[in-house]
């Protein structure tokens, strides 16, 4: 099956992402207060990266917080853009410099496994320069990923849409088996995590169950 870049995978799932990918309400719900008890208090401004159909945007609006949201996908945003109650969204890729001026929020989240998908290792150290530049000090980062201890235990398993598949100690792809292709997914160690945004962040590294990871960080209040 051919791997593809993230930004066309994505692009191509968008319509039926929440049918098939999205996890239940229960679930988000859940996970969506663990976010939010790790954002500074409300109200305040929430840049959420890699936003795509915008699942979580209700909660962080119930909360009191105002969120922009920030993806590559044109049809990912279209989406979103017909919810209810409609936040600014900007279409641009969050590896690359980031169209906010400095201090432009009071948090950054990245949910779902959104960093998974780098365009490069490299990229990790881009992103933490601005992520750090755009959130103001005091402000706090927040990202969901697959963890290290779940990549280590599968070689071939099966998905709703296809099948994981492990490709090497740090990487594998998820296969979809509707569009015929697949998107590699990259699982950072913690220790990756913690030198990379540790410049600009304190960085808590935190288990979630048997397969993801809860990274949060605080941002320095003394520049970098």
């Amino acid at each position: 099956m051919k791997v593809v870049p993230a930004a066309v995978f994505f692009e191509a799932i968008a319509r039926r992402y929440d049918r098939a990918y999205a996890l239940g309400s229960g679930a988000t719900k859940e996970r969506m207060a663990r976010v939010l008890a790790a954002l500074p208090p409300s109200p305040a401004g929430v840049l959420d990266l890699g936003v795509g159909t915008g699942r979580e945007l209700s909660a962080l609006q119930d909360a009191g917080y105002a969120p922009t949201g920030v993806d590559a996908s044109e049809a990912m945003l279209a989406v979103c853009a017909r919810r209810g109650r409609p936040v600014p969204l900007v279409r641009a890729d969050l590896w690359e410099a980031l169209p906010f001026a400095d201090g432009s929020f009071d948090a950054c989240i990245a949910l779902h496994g959104t960093l998974a998908h780098p365009p490069s290792r490299d990229a990790y150290a881009t992103l933490a320069c601005e992520v750090a530049r755009v959130v103001r000090p005091g402000g706090a980062f927040v990202a969901e990923m697959p963890s290290r201890a779940w990549l280590a235990r599968i070689d071939v398993v099966p998905s709703e849409t296809g099948r994981v598949a492990k490709t090497g100690e740090d990487t594998c792809v998820h296969e979809d088996d509707a569009l015929g292709f697949a998107v590699e997914v990259v699982v950072p160690s913690d220790e990756t995590w913690r030198e990379t945004f540790g410049p600009w962040f304190a960085v808590t590294v935190t288990p979630l169950g048997a397969s993801e990871t809860l990274v949060t960080g605080v941002r320095s209040l003394v520049p970098a």
